[in-house]
């Protein structure tokens, strides 16, 4: 009985230390080490990803609804087909690597707070 309540405090302790991430990551993001960043940009089924110039890596996509919505938006306006490349220049900051979904497929997150320019992509956009 006593080894059954202590396997109900450890389930419950995690059960509580679960929520309490997922409430830290609905909140709004105001993070000093926001940076103005420059690549590419690729949305479409189940894919929102940012690539920096000059790197290999590439990043999932987070942000409010309402940047995410403006992204994609935009994003229909200077492509013919999901999944094309697009230059963007954006203001946000890096997060840790995702642990489930789609996001855990790339090399971490980045949280987006301001999409400054998005235009079609060119040869010279990262020199």
């Amino acid at each position: 009985m006593k080894k059954t309540a202590n396997y109900l405090i450890i389930f419950l302790t995690l059960m509580l230390l679960q929520a309490c991430s997922s409430i830290a990551e609905s909140q709004p993001r105001t993070n000093a080490e926001e940076q103005t960043l420059i690549g590419r940009y690729i949305y479409g089924h189940e894919v929102n990803t940012f690539q920096p110039c000059g790197k290999k890596e590439i990043f999932w996509v987070k942000g409010s609804n309402e940047i995410l919505e403006l992204m994609a938006r935009k994003y229909s306006n200077h492509t013919a087909k999901p999944y094309d490349e697009v230059f963007v220049e954006i203001i946000g900051d890096y997060t840790s690597k995702a642990i489930d979904g789609f996001a855990m497929n790339y090399d971490g997150q980045i949280y987006v707070t301001k999409m400054v320019l998005m235009k079609k992509k060119t040869g010279t956009d990262c020199k």
